[in-house]
């Protein structure tokens, strides 16, 4: 009775490809089946043996039939063995004997060729990431304020979408009347569109282009209106140091921002696509630090103490810490202490402003 050895491989009939499981007997025999009828019987005398692929190291058994070419390609190295285990004619064992030595060298080398590969591959991710990293302001920089308008607007229609927006001219009226103020003093031309939503959630945040949201949550848990001042004029600088348009463009990755440089039409389109994250998008914490540093100044000049602003960080902290849900405010833009320092400790502006609101009514408005 023979032994036989089972290896794994793929035969390859004219342009037709199949998966087999084949045997070799000690006779030299390659035995394999093709579904349930056919079984393909061939003589190892009768093929040809030799290395293919890249880097070389599958072993092709070809030969040739009344209906064209036939291949069997295996990747085992074990097949080897078991081939100069057979009784063969000296000429032929030695070609099998160069052909195992050369895939043995050649598997050899690839397994130290591997950490230079994977080595090859982190260093391509991490150079990406940096010039990703290092890049995104330049290249935000660059982009056109049309274009910045434009996934603005998209991103402030796309928030409203299933939300209600108040109408009430109480409120309304309210928030206009800080947005105004702010405008005055930040240094900026724009025109900015405000929309208030009716949400629980304390929140409040700028698109590109200035258009705002404020929720409702947010005006019910301000004392004054110059605690949502505050907030406004760190949002607003975030804005106009286009904090989310290079968080935006780090997003959308190396093409896109290949595609600004040259000022490629279809770049903007994968940033309006983008733009639908821009109101859950975090910040680090020197855009934070900068964006506190841009609201002191705006209300100071605007004859607004920056304690309002820090006023409000530290009840919104308070009442975190009381019922640990983190307030919506916070989960885009993390509080710490040394922030909420820093605001306490800003001068005071020399003319006191105070906005002539009865915040009570707009409240009740809500």
């Amino acid at each position: 009775m023979s032994l036989v050895s089972h290896f794994n491989g793929l035969y390859y009939a004219g342009r037709e490809k199949f998966t087999v499981q084949f045997s070799v007997s000690t006779h030299g025999l390659i035995e394999f089946e093709l579904g349930e009828r056919e079984r393909v019987a061939i003589a190892l005398q009768g093929t040809v043996l030799e290395l293919i692929g890249d880097p070389g190291v599958t072993l092709q058994i070809s030969w040739s039939g009344h209906d064209g070419r036939h291949a069997l390609l295996c990747g085992e190295p074990e097949i080897f063995d078991k081939l100069l285990s057979l009784n063969i004619p000296p000429p032929a064992r030695e070609h099998i004997s160069e052909l195992q030595a050369r895939q043995h060298g050649r598997l050899k080398g690839e397994r130290h060729r591997v950490p230079v590969y994977l080595a090859l591959i982190a260093a391509f991710f991490v150079g990406a990431y940096f010039t990703l990293h290092y890049s995104a302001p330049l290249i935000a920089d660059m982009i056109p304020y049309e274009w910045e308008q434009k996934i603005g607007a998209m991103a402030f229609e796309n928030y409203q979408v299933g939300k209600k927006t108040v109408s009430d001219k109480t409120v309304t009226d309210a928030v206009d009347a800080i947005i105004k103020r702010i405008d005055q003093f930040d240094g900026a031309d724009i025109e900015y569109q405000v929309a208030v939503v009716d949400a629980d959630m304390i929140n409040a945040f700028a698109f590109p282009g200035g258009y705002v949201v404020v929720t409702t949550g947010l005006i019910e848990n301000a004392d004054n209106p110059e605690q949502v001042a505050g907030v406004l004029a760190h949002e607003l600088t975030h804005v106009l140091q286009r904090h989310s348009m290079r968080k935006l463009v780090r997003q959308a990755g190396m093409g896109v921002l290949i595609g600004i440089v040259f000022g490629d039409v279809s770049a903007l389109s994968q940033l309006i696509e983008l733009s639908a994250q821009l109101d859950s998008l975090s910040f680090d914490r020197d855009q934070e630090r900068s964006a506190d540093d841009g609201a002191i100044e705006i209300m100071t000049a605007a004859g607004l103490s920056p304690r309002h602003l820090a006023a409000f960080f530290e009840k919104i902290q308070k009442a975190d810490e009381l019922t640990g849900n983190i307030p919506e405010l916070f989960q885009t833009h993390p509080l710490t202490d040394e922030r909420s320092k820093r605001v306490s400790a800003a001068a005071e502006p020399e003319q006191v402003f105070q906005f002539d609101l009865d915040w009570e009514l707009v409240k009740q408005a809500i």
